[in-house]
């Protein structure tokens, strides 16, 4: 019995693919949940394949299932750790806050804590509100007066604390 070329192995290896492609799209399919696409499984398969030079011909779809059932558990094993490495609360990256922006907010939150406490017990309250997320509205029924009284008393506010930053 003559033995087979190399290109006539090749050529018949590629073959063998096309027979057989379709069923291992299918087991990919099944195997591999989105956003994996099975045929970029069996086509890595096909080249493993293809690369093996000791591959017995009449083994082949045994070997390719094999290998396409391998890599889609490692795609599932390689999910899994990347999803647990980005929930997992000491694996993840600290903020990229600059220190001196934090230093700065917390300086100017000490300034403004002085300067409304320094503040008359009505203007305090005027604080309060807006800190609860109050609407000029909402503070105007509060202290019963219209929505306009309601912006000129938060404008004198903010008059009174000299922030350069409106408050409301």
């Amino acid at each position: 019995m003559p033995v087979p070329d190399a290109r006539t192995r090749t050529d018949d290896y590629w073959q063998e693919c096309i027979r057989i492609r379709p069923a291992l799209v299918r087991i990919a399919a099944r195997r591999c949940a989105a956003p994996v696409d099975p045929d970029d499984i069996v086509n890595e398969a096909l080249i493993r394949g293809a690369e093996f030079d000791d591959l017995d011909m009449s083994r082949i779809e045994q070997f390719l299932v094999s290998t396409v059932t391998r890599l889609c558990a490692d795609e599932i094993r390689r999910r899994t750790v990347a999803t647990r490495m980005a929930n997992h609360p000491r694996l993840v990256p600290p903020s990229a806050e600059d220190p001196a922006e934090f230093a700065c907010d917390k300086a100017e939150a000490r300034w403004l804590a002085i300067r409304i406490l320094a503040l008359p017990r009505r203007d305090r309250a005027l604080v309060d509100m807006l800190a609860d997320g109050m609407g000029h509205s909402e503070i105007a029924r509060v202290l019963g007066t219209t929505t306009q009284g309601a912006h000129s008393a938060l404008y004198r506010l903010r008059k009174r604390i000299g922030a350069h930053r409106p408050i409301g």
